[in-house]
């Protein structure tokens, strides 16, 4: 008997990169399935992971065979779709940004407490080579009190990528440069030097023909 953890991942886009990610711990994770609304796109990635796809998420949802949804899906869908995967008695694994407010990141945490079922938002960085010399410098002690910190995110973002209709709105990304591409460097920035009194930002959108912004200094 088998006890590695069964995945579904919903959402073939960034889901490529995920599958990668599985598929370098099969002594621990189990792909058994692909689920997209594109089937086309779902097909290349089961025959990668050796597992069926589907179109369905309901059969995801209700398939005893899945221990953990891993949902990657444009950010507007990223609560309900959590919410229904907990309820279902499955672990999430969900892309950034998990929720679109503390509110919707609340209902997360009481349903995850409620089912038993676990959340594991995707904030990588944390567990990389850099990330874990800082940390073992810190639970050594010799990293002293902190006083400032600059972090910096320079990602090119063009037509390409806003080709996708939901991209750069504020309805489907639920934000822009900020929440989206920068929010691996927020995260480390909380991690190192604790939680934030207040913040400050300037915004601006100048190079795409967008909704959200593409420029920002905090």
């Amino acid at each position: 008997m088998s006890n590695r953890l069964s995945v579904a991942i919903v959402g073939a886009g960034i889901g490529a990169l995920h599958l990668d990610g599985f598929l370098e711990l099969p002594g621990i994770f189990e792909v058994r399935t692909i689920c997209d609304l594109d089937l086309d796109r779902a097909r290349p990635l089961a025959a990668k992971a050796g597992c069926g796809c589907r179109d369905d998420l309901d059969s995801v949802m209700t398939d005893p065979g899945v221990d953990i949804v891993d949902i990657c899906l444009p950010p507007h869908l990223h609560v309900p779709t959590a919410s229904r995967a907990l309820r279902a008695g499955k672990h999430v694994i969900c892309e950034k940004p998990l929720a679109p407010s503390l509110a919707g990141a609340d209902q997360l945490v009481a349903l995850s407490r409620e089912t038993g079922r676990r959340v594991f938002p995707v904030f990588q960085y944390r567990f990389g080579p850099a990330t874990a010399r800082l940390r073992a410098l810190v639970d050594a002690g010799l990293a002293g009190r902190p006083f400032a910190a600059a972090l910096e995110t320079h990602w090119d973002r063009g037509p390409d990528y806003y080709a996708t209709a939901w991209r750069g709105t504020w309805a489907g990304e639920l934000g822009g440069a900020v929440l989206g591409h920068a929010i691996h460097a927020h995260d480390l920035l909380t991690a190192f030097m604790g939680p934030v009194k207040r913040v400050h930002a300037e915004l601006a959108t100048l190079v795409n023909p967008i909704e959200t912004e593409d420029c920002a200094a905090l």
